[in-house]
């Protein structure tokens, strides 16, 4: 029996709304409980992250450290890119956390900052970032494991300065400043992952394998203040 054309066009127009057979509905912002709790927590940490690297890279420049305080500048970019990254997943599912308020960040000499910074970085590697990663694990959002794995690889590439700078600063602060200073040239960060290197790659982002086109130059005065 042949359909009517009526009916043949009402059965296109409702075929979208028929779920497949075997197909998965929606999971709902409720289903992610934990997800939404570290992805809240994580970014607060990466906001207070991103404040406290722009204000070492400002108090470095003072203080005559220019290779330090592009340092602290461009991770400062890197942490801005990594919290815009988990807001956007956390509105993705329905939530809109509040900006953090902001906390007095204790300051010291740019020896102490830089050491300070050092041993955030390694602990964020080697504890908070797995923490997270555990605590999402059995919901497994997608958008947000990826997330997560992109700020935890984006810090493991500066794994060599950091356990060099731990290893020499408290004994040998001028000497290493002196190399961070020769040896800086330029940053450049990716705006998808927040990757952080000194020359842009030739083929895609070594962490989130975007095109090279998603890295921009950071400047050394883009958070002076």
């Amino acid at each position: 029996m042949f359909l009517s054309r009526r009916s043949l066009l009402e059965g296109v127009l409702l075929a979208p709304l028929i779920p497949l057979s075997g197909s998965k509905p929606a999971r709902a912002a409720d289903d992610f409980p934990a997800t939404i709790t570290a992805l809240r927590e994580g970014y607060e940490a990466e906001t207070a992250a991103y404040r406290r690297y722009a204000l070492f890279g400002r108090l470095a420049g003072e203080d005559g450290y220019r290779g330090v305080a592009y340092l602290h500048t461009a991770l400062a970019s890197s942490e801005q890119i990594h919290a815009e990254n988990y807001i956007r997943v956390l509105n993705g599912m329905g939530v809109s956390p509040q900006a953090p308020a902001e906390t007095e960040i204790p300051i010291g000499t740019t020896k102490d900052n830089l050491i300070h910074a050092a041993e955030r970085e390694l602990n964020s590697i080697n504890n908070t970032y797995p923490a997270i990663l555990e605590q999402m694990k059995e919901e497994a959002h997608p958008e947000a494991m990826k997330i997560v794995e992109y700020s935890w690889a984006s810090h493991k590439q500066h794994l060599d300065i950091i356990n060099k700078i731990r290893r020499w600063s408290p004994r040998h602060f001028e000497t290493v400043a002196r190399k961070i200073d020769k040896k800086t040239d330029r940053y450049f960060v990716c705006g998808i992952c927040g990757s952080t290197i000194t020359k842009v790659p030739t083929d895609d982002c070594p962490v989130c394998k975007e095109a090279p086109g998603s890295y921009r130059l950071i400047s050394p005065e883009d958070f002076s203040g």
